[in-house]
């Protein structure tokens, strides 16, 4: 099995530039969804976060993921410790569902923090997708429906776009419009491709 990193920060468009490389085949696993899940169906992490975090479970026992990255988006070392409790957790479930997908050419990490979570030694190269800053902006304002300051804390507390030029074998540019990405999408994918 294959595994491809894909990694950005948010409203870099990882999502849809993954989409185009599923169109062609290859298989997908986005870490986000997976920490979802766990989030939903996982008591022991659960349990680990409220301790850490307090109060950030709900009346029903489910994590209130709101109020969690309120208090770790502005916080670099409540970051950092969010990350060694749910990224053990996260790892053995992403690769679970790697290996359900054994018959693709190759299967996307898709996870925003690859390199902090050490994931990229399971990765036989990474595709980091980056955009402006202003373009991420109005991303995350739309697709969260976050106000313009909640979404710049949130793009400050990730790593600057040199952190993926310096780490990535592949970058993706994604400013411009749907044919763009998808020219960068089939180059990509056709050199990967080689591999096979």
């Amino acid at each position: 099995m294959r595994i491809i990193g894909l990694t950005g920060g948010s409203g870099t468009g990882k999502g849809t530039f993954a989409a185009l490389l599923r169109e062609k085949g290859a298989g997908w696993v986005d870490a986000d969804a997976v920490y979802r899940t766990l989030c939903a169906q996982n008591r022991e992490m659960l349990a680990a976060l409220d301790a850490a975090f307090g109060g950030v479970l709900d009346d029903t026992g489910a994590l209130d993921r709101p109020k969690l990255a309120r208090i770790v988006f502005s916080n670099p070392e409540k970051l950092q410790k969010l990350n060694e409790i749910t990224l053990p957790y996260i790892r053995v479930a992403s690769l679970d569902a790697m290996r359900a997908q054994g018959d693709c050419p190759f299967v996307l990490y898709d996870a925003p923090t690859l390199f902090e979570a050490g994931a990229d030694n399971l990765c036989q190269c990474v595709i980091g997708v980056l955009a402006d800053t202003e373009v991420r902006v109005q991303r995350i304002m739309a697709r969260d429906g976050l106000d313009e300051q909640a979404a710049r804390a949130r793009i400050g507390a990730q790593p600057d776009a040199n952190f993926y030029r310096a780490r990535c074998h592949y970058i993706v540019e994604n400013n411009g419009d749907l044919a763009d990405l998808q020219r960068q999408a089939d180059a990509i994918f056709k050199d990967l491709s080689k591999g096979d």
